[in-house]
């Protein structure tokens, strides 16, 4: 294969982070560290019900027991093997650094006015290097359409942000392309370990495509006719949301949700996105399977019984990942079995 970016190179790097490995470490690992390669991560889709749950191959046997109440299947060992959110041999070497060194300059010189201040009291903040952040966060969006099937921008505008991250060093202010992004940053307080509440999660609809990376929330649009306000857990839920739409290169804006807003945010994203539709489907899968078994169909009651049985903690998504449902299904039948 030909490398995405430069599209002249072989294709010959592996484990290459589509989205950028030291922003999301924090909401991956078990303890909130940097520690590479330590603790779980989930993958929520709309086209099943379940919760693809995986594990990093540094995670200890000991916490997986404990939050699994199970062991873990030779099938998942095997796939945490695999570096999350990453690719093998889609870019080069030559590529990779480019990467490097756009993550690099945010890192080191707008991470640190975030994550090491205090924004509790904080709607709105305004950095002025817009060359680093914009780059920064199209990197983002570039790689996910190229490493993620279900995430796609549109051909132009994905050749547009090609031809500038490839030339990224050479870039003047002027030349960079001006596609409204819209980025909120969730302000996470108090110890490490609070990073673990935020998530990942990648959603391409609404002609909008949202990125949730741990405590940044990317939402870019393509051209300044597709920018609207969707109705999103109140991620856009204030007046002036249109003014933190960055359509100009003078200076970036953030918009800014405390710890309290960040949690509130969390919270109905995962029960309203993937809890209450998963519950809806699991229901009706339970129904059939019942019909199947008994040859009638189960009264409400017991359809109730069986949801509370398999959801005890409605913000649980473990509580939704295959093998867990399969095992507490079979279990609530054979009570009826016995």
């Amino acid at each position: 294969m030909i490398c995405a970016l430069c599209n002249a190179n072989e294709a010959n790097k592996k484990n290459t982070h589509y989205l950028t490995d030291s922003i999301i470490r924090t909401c991956l690992n078990e303890d909130g560290s940097n520690v590479r390669e330590k603790g779980f991560y989930f993958k929520m889709s709309s086209k099943t019900p379940y919760v693809n749950f995986n594990f990093q191959r540094g995670t200890s046997i000991q916490n997986l027991e404990e939050t699994l109440g199970r062991l873990p299947t030779e099938d998942e060992i095997e796939k945490a093997k695999k570096i999350p959110y990453s690719v093998d041999f889609v870019f080069c070497n030559e590529c990779e650094d480019i990467f490097t060194s756009i993550e690099t300059h945010f890192i080191e010189r707008i991470l640190p006015a975030l994550r090491e201040e205090d924004h509790e009291e904080t709607n709105e903040l305004e950095l002025e290097d817009v060359k680093v952040i914009k780059m920064f966060f199209y990197l983002q969006i570039w790689r996910t359409s190229i490493s993620v099937d279900s995430f796609k921008v549109n051909t132009d505008a994905m050749e547009d942000l090609r031809i500038s991250i490839l030339n990224y060093e050479q870039l003047n202010i002027e030349d960079i392309p001006n596609f409204p992004i819209h980025i909120t940053y969730l302000n996470v307080v108090g110890e490490q370990i609070n990073y673990t509440s935020n998530i990942i999660c990648i959603i391409n609809e609404q002609n909008s495509n949202i990125i949730i990376m741990n405590d940044f929330v990317l939402q870019f649009f393509e051209n300044a006719e597709s920018v609207n306000k969707i109705d999103f857990h109140g991620l856009s839920d204030y007046d002036n949301y249109l003014e933190l739409v960055n359509t100009n290169n003078s200076i970036f804006k953030f918009k800014i949700f405390n710890n309290e807003e960040r949690l509130a945010f969390m919270l109905k994203l995962q029960r309203i996105e993937k809890v209450q539709k998963s519950i809806s489907a699991l229901q009706q899968i339970f129904v059939e399977l019942w019909v199947s078994i008994f040859s009638n169909v189960p009264a409400p009651p017991i359809v109730d019984l069986y949801v509370a049985y398999l959801v005890v903690d409605n913000n649980d998504l473990l509580l939704l990942t295959q093998e867990t449902v399969t095992h507490k299904t079979t279990e609530f039948i054979a009570g009826f079995l016995r």
